[in-house]
Protein backbone atom coordinates (compact mmCIF):
# COMPACT_ATOMS: atom_id res chain seq x y z
CA UNK A 1 0.00 0.00 0.00
CA UNK A 2 2.70 2.79 0.99
CA UNK A 3 4.25 2.06 -2.76
CA UNK A 4 1.55 2.48 -4.29
CA UNK A 5 0.17 6.02 -2.53
CA UNK A 6 4.36 6.90 -2.93
CA UNK A 7 4.02 6.52 -6.94
CA UNK A 8 1.30 7.66 -7.28
CA UNK A 9 1.96 10.69 -5.41
CA UNK A 10 4.69 11.05 -7.36
CA UNK A 11 2.92 11.35 -10.72
CA UNK A 12 4.51 12.64 -13.89
CA UNK A 13 6.07 15.28 -12.43
CA UNK A 14 8.77 13.10 -10.86
CA UNK A 15 9.98 11.93 -14.13
CA UNK A 16 12.98 13.89 -15.10
CA UNK A 17 14.90 10.89 -15.90
CA UNK A 18 17.19 11.52 -19.41
CA UNK A 19 17.45 8.85 -21.97
CA UNK A 20 21.38 8.52 -22.36
CA UNK A 21 22.37 9.73 -25.50
CA UNK A 22 19.73 12.59 -26.38
CA UNK A 23 20.37 16.00 -25.76
CA UNK A 24 16.78 18.70 -25.24
CA UNK A 25 16.51 19.22 -28.85
CA UNK A 26 15.95 15.52 -29.76
CA UNK A 27 13.03 14.71 -30.25
CA UNK A 28 10.84 10.56 -30.55
CA UNK A 29 7.19 12.48 -30.81
CA UNK A 30 4.90 13.06 -28.12
CA UNK A 31 2.98 10.96 -25.68
CA UNK A 32 -0.60 11.47 -24.30
CA UNK A 33 -1.39 9.24 -21.64
CA UNK A 34 -3.73 8.93 -18.58
CA UNK A 35 -3.04 9.46 -14.88
CA UNK A 36 -5.57 9.83 -11.74
CA UNK A 37 -5.61 13.39 -12.16
CA UNK A 38 -6.11 13.84 -15.92
CA UNK A 39 -4.91 13.65 -19.21
CA UNK A 40 -0.89 14.49 -19.67
CA UNK A 41 1.58 14.83 -22.47
CA UNK A 42 5.01 14.81 -23.05
CA UNK A 43 7.46 15.12 -25.68
CA UNK A 44 10.09 11.46 -25.96
CA UNK A 45 12.65 11.27 -24.99
CA UNK A 46 13.33 14.05 -22.50
CA UNK A 47 10.52 16.39 -22.49
CA UNK A 48 8.84 17.68 -18.97
CA UNK A 49 5.10 16.39 -18.53
CA UNK A 50 2.62 19.13 -18.67
CA UNK A 51 -0.95 18.33 -17.36
CA UNK A 52 -3.62 19.45 -20.51
CA UNK A 53 -6.89 18.77 -18.62
CA UNK A 54 -7.58 17.85 -15.36
CA UNK A 55 -10.29 15.36 -14.55
CA UNK A 56 -11.02 12.03 -13.05
CA UNK A 57 -12.73 9.97 -15.71
CA UNK A 58 -10.76 10.71 -19.09
CA UNK A 59 -10.33 7.91 -20.91
CA UNK A 60 -9.07 7.01 -24.74
CA UNK A 61 -6.83 10.07 -25.71
CA UNK A 62 -6.12 10.39 -29.64
CA UNK A 63 -3.74 12.49 -31.24
CA UNK A 64 -5.13 14.12 -34.87
CA UNK A 65 -2.95 13.52 -37.94
CA UNK A 66 -1.11 17.00 -37.68
CA UNK A 67 -0.97 16.52 -33.60
CA UNK A 68 -2.50 19.67 -33.26
CA UNK A 69 -5.47 18.07 -31.53
CA UNK A 70 -5.82 15.30 -29.07
CA UNK A 71 -9.71 13.53 -28.37
CA UNK A 72 -10.67 12.08 -25.11
CA UNK A 73 -13.25 11.12 -23.80
CA UNK A 74 -15.00 12.71 -19.97
CA UNK A 75 -17.38 9.79 -18.79
CA UNK A 76 -19.31 9.64 -22.06
CA UNK A 77 -19.05 12.53 -23.56
CA UNK A 78 -16.25 13.24 -26.03
CA UNK A 79 -14.19 16.27 -26.08
CA UNK A 80 -11.38 17.71 -28.31
CA UNK A 81 -8.00 20.22 -26.54
CA UNK A 82 -5.51 21.88 -28.57
CA UNK A 83 -2.10 20.05 -27.88
CA UNK A 84 -0.20 23.19 -27.16
CA UNK A 85 -2.98 24.22 -24.11
CA UNK A 86 -6.40 25.34 -23.94
CA UNK A 87 -9.81 24.27 -22.76
CA UNK A 88 -11.44 21.02 -23.84
CA UNK A 89 -13.98 21.51 -26.16
CA UNK A 90 -17.07 19.34 -26.10
CA UNK A 91 -17.84 18.16 -29.31
CA UNK A 92 -21.35 18.26 -30.67
CA UNK A 93 -23.54 15.78 -30.56
CA UNK A 94 -20.59 13.55 -29.58
CA UNK A 95 -21.81 9.84 -29.20
CA UNK A 96 -20.41 6.19 -28.55
CA UNK A 97 -16.98 6.50 -30.08
CA UNK A 98 -14.79 8.54 -32.34
CA UNK A 99 -12.10 7.94 -34.99
CA UNK A 100 -9.86 10.58 -36.61
CA UNK A 101 -9.63 10.24 -40.38
CA UNK A 102 -5.91 9.17 -41.29
CA UNK A 103 -5.23 12.93 -43.65
CA UNK A 104 -6.80 15.81 -41.76
CA UNK A 105 -8.01 17.04 -38.82
CA UNK A 106 -11.32 15.80 -38.84
CA UNK A 107 -13.33 13.19 -36.90
CA UNK A 108 -15.91 10.53 -37.31
CA UNK A 109 -18.23 10.50 -34.34
CA UNK A 110 -20.78 7.53 -34.02
CA UNK A 111 -24.30 8.10 -33.66
CA UNK A 112 -27.44 5.91 -33.63
CA UNK A 113 -28.26 6.91 -37.03
CA UNK A 114 -24.73 6.55 -38.39
CA UNK A 115 -21.60 8.72 -38.66
CA UNK A 116 -20.98 12.17 -37.79
CA UNK A 117 -17.92 14.13 -39.44
CA UNK A 118 -16.73 17.14 -36.79
CA UNK A 119 -14.02 19.49 -37.66
CA UNK A 120 -12.26 22.70 -36.02
CA UNK A 121 -13.94 24.56 -39.19
CA UNK A 122 -16.85 25.23 -37.52
CA UNK A 123 -15.48 25.05 -33.70
CA UNK A 124 -16.59 20.97 -33.32
CA UNK A 125 -20.00 22.26 -32.90
CA UNK A 126 -22.07 20.52 -35.75
CA UNK A 127 -21.36 17.63 -38.33
CA UNK A 128 -20.20 19.19 -41.78
CA UNK A 129 -21.55 15.83 -42.74
CA UNK A 130 -23.43 12.86 -41.80
CA UNK A 131 -22.88 9.39 -43.36
CA UNK A 132 -26.38 7.62 -42.50
CA UNK A 133 -25.99 3.82 -41.33
CA UNK A 134 -22.01 3.84 -41.01
CA UNK A 135 -20.32 2.80 -38.17
CA UNK A 136 -17.10 2.22 -36.01
CA UNK A 137 -14.91 0.87 -36.80
CA UNK A 138 -14.32 1.55 -40.08
CA UNK A 139 -11.06 0.99 -42.04
CA UNK A 140 -9.68 3.65 -44.95
CA UNK A 141 -8.11 2.99 -48.23
CA UNK A 142 -4.06 3.74 -49.08
CA UNK A 143 -5.12 7.06 -49.97
CA UNK A 144 -7.64 8.02 -46.91
CA UNK A 145 -10.13 8.55 -49.32
CA UNK A 146 -12.63 5.40 -48.64
CA UNK A 147 -13.99 3.62 -45.58
CA UNK A 148 -14.88 0.48 -45.53
CA UNK A 149 -17.54 0.17 -42.61
CA UNK A 150 -20.18 -2.66 -41.49
CA UNK A 151 -23.63 -2.33 -40.90
CA UNK A 152 -26.60 -4.80 -40.27
CA UNK A 153 -25.67 -7.67 -42.12
CA UNK A 154 -23.18 -5.99 -44.53
CA UNK A 155 -19.64 -4.71 -45.25
CA UNK A 156 -20.14 -1.38 -47.42
CA UNK A 157 -17.28 0.47 -49.28
CA UNK A 158 -18.06 4.77 -49.60
CA UNK A 159 -16.16 7.14 -51.07
CA UNK A 160 -15.55 10.53 -48.88
CA UNK A 161 -14.78 13.06 -51.33
CA UNK A 162 -18.16 12.12 -53.16
CA UNK A 163 -20.49 13.36 -50.77
CA UNK A 164 -23.31 12.21 -52.62
CA UNK A 165 -22.14 9.12 -53.71
CA UNK A 166 -24.07 5.82 -52.05
CA UNK A 167 -22.17 2.84 -50.46
CA UNK A 168 -21.08 -0.21 -52.30
CA UNK A 169 -22.12 -3.09 -50.91
CA UNK A 170 -19.16 -5.26 -50.35
CA UNK A 171 -20.26 -8.31 -48.34
CA UNK A 172 -24.33 -9.14 -47.59
CA UNK A 173 -25.00 -12.13 -45.13
CA UNK A 174 -28.40 -11.84 -43.20
CA UNK A 175 -27.91 -12.41 -39.03
CA UNK A 176 -24.71 -12.10 -39.10
CA UNK A 177 -22.29 -8.74 -38.34
CA UNK A 178 -18.87 -8.27 -40.38
CA UNK A 179 -16.33 -5.81 -38.85
CA UNK A 180 -13.59 -4.32 -41.01
CA UNK A 181 -9.77 -5.41 -40.04
CA UNK A 182 -7.48 -3.65 -42.66
CA UNK A 183 -7.30 -3.11 -45.84
CA UNK A 184 -4.05 -3.97 -48.05
CA UNK A 185 -1.48 -1.32 -49.35
CA UNK A 186 -1.98 -2.74 -52.87
CA UNK A 187 -5.86 -1.61 -52.70
CA UNK A 188 -6.91 -4.16 -53.66
CA UNK A 189 -8.14 -6.59 -50.84
CA UNK A 190 -10.25 -5.78 -47.56
CA UNK A 191 -9.77 -7.99 -44.25
CA UNK A 192 -12.72 -8.37 -42.31
CA UNK A 193 -14.34 -10.50 -38.96
CA UNK A 194 -17.25 -11.87 -39.30
CA UNK A 195 -19.63 -12.22 -36.09
CA UNK A 196 -22.29 -14.93 -36.55
CA UNK A 197 -25.71 -14.10 -34.66
CA UNK A 198 -24.29 -10.54 -33.91
CA UNK A 199 -22.52 -12.69 -30.56
CA UNK A 200 -20.31 -10.65 -27.91
CA UNK A 201 -20.28 -14.26 -26.71
CA UNK A 202 -18.71 -15.36 -30.14
CA UNK A 203 -16.39 -12.21 -30.22
CA UNK A 204 -15.02 -12.49 -26.96
CA UNK A 205 -13.64 -15.63 -28.15
CA UNK A 206 -12.67 -14.74 -31.11
CA UNK A 207 -13.36 -14.69 -34.51
CA UNK A 208 -13.04 -16.24 -37.97
CA UNK A 209 -11.28 -13.71 -40.56
CA UNK A 210 -11.98 -13.17 -43.88
CA UNK A 211 -10.82 -11.40 -47.57
CA UNK A 212 -12.96 -10.17 -49.75
CA UNK A 213 -11.94 -8.02 -53.06
CA UNK A 214 -12.18 -4.16 -52.79
CA UNK A 215 -14.30 -4.20 -55.44
CA UNK A 216 -16.60 -6.41 -54.15
CA UNK A 217 -17.27 -10.39 -54.82
CA UNK A 218 -16.80 -13.50 -52.98
CA UNK A 219 -15.68 -13.53 -49.52
CA UNK A 220 -13.58 -16.40 -48.30
CA UNK A 221 -12.17 -17.46 -45.25
CA UNK A 222 -8.12 -16.99 -43.89
CA UNK A 223 -8.30 -20.39 -41.43
CA UNK A 224 -7.87 -18.55 -38.79
CA UNK A 225 -9.49 -16.80 -35.73
CA UNK A 226 -8.42 -13.84 -33.95
CA UNK A 227 -9.17 -11.71 -30.75
CA UNK A 228 -10.88 -8.99 -32.20
CA UNK A 229 -8.47 -5.43 -30.79
CA UNK A 230 -6.70 -3.56 -33.24
CA UNK A 231 -3.23 -3.86 -31.32
CA UNK A 232 -3.59 -7.52 -32.29
CA UNK A 233 -2.66 -6.48 -35.38
CA UNK A 234 0.27 -4.83 -37.36
CA UNK A 235 0.61 -3.80 -41.18
CA UNK A 236 3.60 -3.74 -42.58
CA UNK A 237 5.41 -0.14 -44.12
CA UNK A 238 4.30 -1.40 -47.15
CA UNK A 239 1.47 -2.72 -46.72
CA UNK A 240 1.46 -6.10 -48.39
CA UNK A 241 1.86 -7.95 -45.05
CA UNK A 242 -0.55 -8.05 -42.09
CA UNK A 243 1.12 -9.57 -38.23
CA UNK A 244 -1.48 -10.39 -36.26
CA UNK A 245 -1.89 -12.35 -33.24
CA UNK A 246 -4.10 -15.69 -34.14
CA UNK A 247 -5.27 -18.42 -32.13
CA UNK A 248 -9.11 -18.58 -30.74
CA UNK A 249 -10.40 -18.52 -27.22
CA UNK A 250 -10.50 -15.40 -24.99
CA UNK A 251 -8.09 -16.34 -22.40
CA UNK A 252 -5.03 -14.14 -23.60
CA UNK A 253 -2.19 -16.44 -21.45
CA UNK A 254 -2.70 -19.41 -23.83
CA UNK A 255 -3.47 -20.60 -27.39
CA UNK A 256 -2.52 -17.65 -29.08
CA UNK A 257 0.77 -17.37 -31.93
CA UNK A 258 2.55 -14.14 -34.16
CA UNK A 259 1.49 -14.84 -37.48
CA UNK A 260 2.34 -12.78 -40.70
CA UNK A 261 -0.13 -13.04 -43.07
CA UNK A 262 0.99 -11.68 -47.28
CA UNK A 263 -1.50 -10.09 -48.34
CA UNK A 264 -1.22 -10.44 -52.11
CA UNK A 265 -1.14 -14.53 -52.00
CA UNK A 266 -3.08 -15.05 -48.36
CA UNK A 267 0.38 -17.23 -47.47
CA UNK A 268 0.61 -17.51 -43.65
CA UNK A 269 3.95 -18.02 -41.83
CA UNK A 270 4.14 -17.82 -37.91
CA UNK A 271 6.61 -16.23 -35.76
CA UNK A 272 6.26 -18.06 -32.34
CA UNK A 273 5.66 -21.94 -31.23
CA UNK A 274 2.34 -23.27 -29.72
CA UNK A 275 4.27 -23.20 -26.36
CA UNK A 276 4.39 -19.49 -25.58
CA UNK A 277 1.52 -17.26 -25.83
CA UNK A 278 2.42 -13.85 -27.79
CA UNK A 279 0.33 -11.19 -28.92
CA UNK A 280 0.23 -7.20 -29.75
CA UNK A 281 2.47 -7.60 -32.93
CA UNK A 282 4.15 -4.07 -33.53
CA UNK A 283 6.11 -4.09 -37.31
CA UNK A 284 9.38 -1.96 -37.27
CA UNK A 285 9.05 1.18 -39.93
CA UNK A 286 11.92 -0.48 -41.63
CA UNK A 287 9.76 -3.12 -42.43
CA UNK A 288 12.41 -5.95 -40.99
CA UNK A 289 11.74 -6.76 -37.42
CA UNK A 290 8.34 -7.16 -35.47
CA UNK A 291 8.07 -6.64 -31.83
CA UNK A 292 5.28 -8.42 -29.37
CA UNK A 293 4.88 -9.09 -25.91
CA UNK A 294 5.20 -13.12 -24.87
CA UNK A 295 5.57 -15.44 -22.15
CA UNK A 296 5.46 -19.29 -21.65
CA UNK A 297 1.68 -20.80 -22.51
CA UNK A 298 0.33 -23.62 -19.82
CA UNK A 299 2.06 -27.08 -19.81
CA UNK A 300 0.20 -29.77 -22.21
CA UNK A 301 -3.21 -30.50 -20.56
CA UNK A 302 -2.78 -27.56 -17.94
CA UNK A 303 -6.35 -26.11 -17.45
CA UNK A 304 -5.73 -22.17 -16.17
CA UNK A 305 -9.01 -20.76 -15.94
CA UNK A 306 -7.85 -17.12 -14.26
CA UNK A 307 -7.26 -16.61 -10.16
CA UNK A 308 -3.35 -16.82 -9.21
CA UNK A 309 -2.31 -19.58 -11.91
CA UNK A 310 -3.08 -17.25 -14.52
CA UNK A 311 -1.62 -14.05 -12.57
CA UNK A 312 1.82 -16.07 -12.87
CA UNK A 313 1.70 -16.69 -16.24
CA UNK A 314 0.83 -12.78 -17.42
CA UNK A 315 3.93 -11.85 -14.91
CA UNK A 316 6.20 -13.78 -16.95
CA UNK A 317 5.50 -11.74 -20.16
CA UNK A 318 8.34 -9.75 -21.71
CA UNK A 319 8.86 -7.74 -24.76
CA UNK A 320 10.66 -9.84 -27.40
CA UNK A 321 11.60 -9.26 -31.34
CA UNK A 322 11.71 -11.46 -34.60
CA UNK A 323 12.61 -11.46 -38.05
CA UNK A 324 9.71 -11.13 -40.18
CA UNK A 325 10.26 -14.53 -42.25
CA UNK A 326 10.00 -16.77 -39.01
CA UNK A 327 13.45 -18.52 -39.74
CA UNK A 328 14.89 -17.08 -36.58
CA UNK A 329 14.57 -17.22 -33.08
CA UNK A 330 13.04 -14.81 -31.50
CA UNK A 331 15.38 -12.62 -29.01
CA UNK A 332 14.29 -11.21 -25.81
CA UNK A 333 14.23 -7.65 -24.59
CA UNK A 334 13.60 -7.03 -21.42
CA UNK A 335 13.92 -9.38 -18.66
CA UNK A 336 12.74 -7.66 -15.16
CA UNK A 337 11.47 -9.98 -12.83
CA UNK A 338 9.55 -7.04 -11.06
CA UNK A 339 7.20 -6.17 -14.00
CA UNK A 340 5.01 -7.64 -16.72
CA UNK A 341 5.58 -6.12 -20.06
CA UNK A 342 3.15 -5.71 -22.94
CA UNK A 343 2.24 -3.13 -26.26
CA UNK A 344 5.61 -2.83 -27.34
CA UNK A 345 5.27 0.56 -29.96
CA UNK A 346 8.11 1.74 -32.63
CA UNK A 347 9.58 5.06 -33.09
CA UNK A 348 8.94 6.46 -36.27
CA UNK A 349 12.76 5.82 -37.10
CA UNK A 350 12.45 2.47 -35.80
CA UNK A 351 15.33 3.08 -32.85
CA UNK A 352 13.38 3.05 -30.07
CA UNK A 353 10.21 0.83 -28.35
CA UNK A 354 7.75 2.26 -25.93
CA UNK A 355 6.33 -0.63 -24.14
CA UNK A 356 4.02 -0.29 -20.89
CA UNK A 357 4.67 -2.60 -18.04
CA UNK A 358 2.60 -3.51 -14.74
CA UNK A 359 4.41 -4.44 -11.35
CA UNK A 360 3.52 -6.36 -8.31
CA UNK A 361 1.24 -3.54 -7.11
CA UNK A 362 -0.20 -3.32 -10.24
CA UNK A 363 0.98 -0.12 -11.51
CA UNK A 364 1.00 0.71 -14.70
CA UNK A 365 3.81 2.44 -16.46
CA UNK A 366 5.20 3.51 -19.69
CA UNK A 367 8.79 2.82 -20.43
CA UNK A 368 11.16 3.66 -23.46
CA UNK A 369 14.22 2.02 -24.51
CA UNK A 370 16.74 1.35 -27.41
CA UNK A 371 15.43 -1.27 -29.74
CA UNK A 372 19.24 -2.55 -30.33
CA UNK A 373 20.81 -1.86 -26.75
CA UNK A 374 17.56 -2.21 -24.43
CA UNK A 375 18.57 -0.21 -21.07
CA UNK A 376 14.70 0.90 -20.18
CA UNK A 377 13.82 4.23 -18.30
CA UNK A 378 10.15 4.48 -17.31
CA UNK A 379 8.33 7.93 -19.62
CA UNK A 380 5.09 8.29 -17.66
CA UNK A 381 2.78 6.41 -14.99
CA UNK A 382 1.09 5.77 -12.87
CA UNK A 383 -1.30 5.18 -15.30
CA UNK A 384 -5.53 5.41 -14.78
CA UNK A 385 -8.03 3.17 -15.98
CA UNK A 386 -10.14 3.54 -13.53
CA UNK A 387 -12.04 0.20 -11.11
CA UNK A 388 -13.34 -2.86 -12.34
CA UNK A 389 -17.02 -4.52 -11.68
CA UNK A 390 -17.72 -3.39 -7.49
CA UNK A 391 -15.00 -0.74 -7.95
CA UNK A 392 -12.61 -3.63 -7.53
CA UNK A 393 -8.39 -3.08 -8.68
CA UNK A 394 -8.45 -5.72 -10.98
CA UNK A 395 -5.54 -3.76 -13.16
CA UNK A 396 -3.37 -7.38 -13.61
CA UNK A 397 -6.39 -8.98 -15.13
CA UNK A 398 -7.72 -7.02 -17.21
CA UNK A 399 -10.47 -9.01 -19.75
CA UNK A 400 -9.03 -11.87 -19.58
CA UNK A 401 -5.75 -10.94 -19.29
CA UNK A 402 -5.86 -8.29 -22.16
CA UNK A 403 -5.58 -4.57 -20.99
CA UNK A 404 -6.39 -2.13 -23.56
CA UNK A 405 -3.24 0.39 -23.23
CA UNK A 406 -5.06 2.41 -25.42
CA UNK A 407 -7.50 3.40 -23.42
CA UNK A 408 -4.46 5.22 -21.32
CA UNK A 409 -1.91 6.30 -23.81
CA UNK A 410 -1.52 7.22 -27.62
CA UNK A 411 1.97 8.19 -29.44
CA UNK A 412 2.40 10.88 -31.93
CA UNK A 413 5.57 10.27 -34.14
CA UNK A 414 4.69 12.60 -36.49
CA UNK A 415 2.75 13.26 -39.63
CA UNK A 416 2.65 9.86 -41.94
CA UNK A 417 5.48 9.26 -44.12
CA UNK A 418 3.79 7.74 -47.29
CA UNK A 419 -0.29 7.28 -47.83
CA UNK A 420 -0.01 3.83 -47.45
CA UNK A 421 -0.25 4.04 -43.62
CA UNK A 422 -3.74 4.93 -44.09
CA UNK A 423 -4.44 1.02 -44.85
CA UNK A 424 -3.53 0.39 -41.51
CA UNK A 425 -6.11 -0.94 -39.34
CA UNK A 426 -6.22 2.76 -37.30
CA UNK A 427 -5.54 3.14 -34.02
CA UNK A 428 -8.44 1.92 -31.79
CA UNK A 429 -11.18 4.53 -32.17
CA UNK A 430 -11.59 7.03 -28.46
CA UNK A 431 -14.50 5.05 -26.79
CA UNK A 432 -16.77 5.74 -23.55
CA UNK A 433 -16.42 2.95 -21.12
Amino acid sequence: MRRRAFLIGAGSAGLRLALPGWGAEATLGIIAFIQRDGLWIRDLPNGKPERLAGATALASPRFSPSGQWIAYFEGDVLHVIPRHGGKGIRVGGAGRGAQWLPNRDELLVDSPAGLNVFSPSNGWSEASRRIAYARLPVVFSPQGDQIVYGRTGRLCRLALNQTESEPKVLVSKDASGQLPCVWSGNGRQILFWEDPDFSASAMAEGLELFRVPADGGSPRSMGISTLVHNDMLSLSPDGTRLAITVGSGRYEWEQKRIAVIDLNTSAISHLTDNRTAAVCPSWCPRGDRIAFAAAAAPGTGAAVGGGEPARRLLEKRRIYMSGVSGTSTPRQLTNDGLYRDEEPMWSADGSHILFARIDRGNNQTLWLMEAESPSPIQVAGPLYAGTGLAGLDETWFGYYGYIDWRTMVDWYRGAPAAPASAAAAPSPPPRSR
